[in-house]
């Protein structure tokens, strides 16, 4: 579904030249839920940015459903992260003046819906991760682990074949980290929804089907 071919990414400026990335080769495919591996500055970002269609590689291929995407026009590339990619970060990224059920339809708002449309499936969203009731709510009145809930409802109100998730526990505490990874073990079982999840917890990776580990931008295993 969607694939990285001996990609690399190399970040310059006048006087450095940095080697993020060197000859990736990775497949995400239907149902996979992945954990991405390696001590800070490996490299982690950059690859999930990549499979994001955030940034471009250097050198490689990028390709979704067997087609190259990376000759494609900013307006394409928008279209298709907002119609198959969710993403979920570690500082959550909600806007503060908005209600929680108006967060959640922030990816709605690129689509040709009506209102009611967009209302409807946001709490559907919202009732995915456990939060019916605090639709009408703001993020300052939630604890971390409901933000973060709130942000994989907006993840995946759109319903995207794949959610990339960058340290989506980092900043919780352990018994709400278990919650997070359960709503991600859930989308990925009960929905067939394909994970990618950057991670330096162990134990939350040993939960999903295959860890890649990354080392000063290489892939080693």
């Amino acid at each position: 579904m969607l694939e990285l071919k001996n990609v690399g990414k190399v970040y310059r400026t006048e006087r450095l030249e940095t080697q993020a990335l060197e000859g990736i080769n990775l497949k995400v495919r239907p149902g996979d839920f992945l954990a991405v591996m390696g001590p800070s500055g490996s490299g982690k970002s950059t690859l999930l940015h990549l499979l994001g269609l955030l940034d471009q590689p250097t050198q490689g291929m990028v390709e979704l459903d067997g087609r190259q995407v990376m000759d494609h026009d900013d307006v394409t590339l928008s279209h298709l992260r907002n119609e198959m990619l969710g993403f979920v970060f570690q500082s959550f990224h909600l806007v503060a003046d908005l209600s929680v059920l108006d967060n959640v339809e922030i990816p709605l708002l690129y689509r040709p819906l009506s209102n009611r449309v967009r209302r409807d499936l946001a709490l559907r969203s919202l009732g995915r991760v456990g939060l019916s009731s605090r639709v009408h709510h703001y993020p300052s009145q939630l604890s971390g682990g409901q933000q973060q809930r709130v942000a994989i409802a907006r993840a995946i109100v759109g319903s995207p074949r794949i959610l990339l998730a960058d340290e989506p526990t980092g900043n919780l505490d352990s018994q709400t980290g278990e919650e997070i990874i359960a709503i991600l073990e859930e989308l990925n079982r009960k929905e067939g929804m394909s994970v990618v999840m950057v991670t330096h917890d162990q134990r939350f990776a040993e939960r999903t089907h295959r860890i890649i580990r990354l080392f000063d931008g290489r892939q080693i295993n």
